[in-house]
């Protein structure tokens, strides 16, 4: 079963904000988390689809990706 939009939603905003953060290391009350910005920019995308699946909407492709009008 998949999951629940909000909770899909919330899983991406936490992984944008890790990627925009920019930080690869976080220690908090002597813990420390490593993070690894391609896996994390991976796993974005992945569920930045199965978003798209639970809304039914497909994946837009761009018309044009450059125009050369010399």
């Amino acid at each position: 079963m998949a999951r629940p939009v909000n909770e899909l939603k919330e899983a991406i905003a936490n992984l944008e904000q890790i990627l925009d953060s920019g930080a690869t290391t976080v220690s908090v009350d002597g813990n420390t988390t490593v993070f690894n910005l391609d896996e994390a920019r991976k796993r974005l995308k992945e569920l930045q689809d199965e978003l798209r699946q639970a809304q039914n909407k497909s994946r837009r492709r761009p018309l044009f990706n450059s125009i050369d009008l010399s």
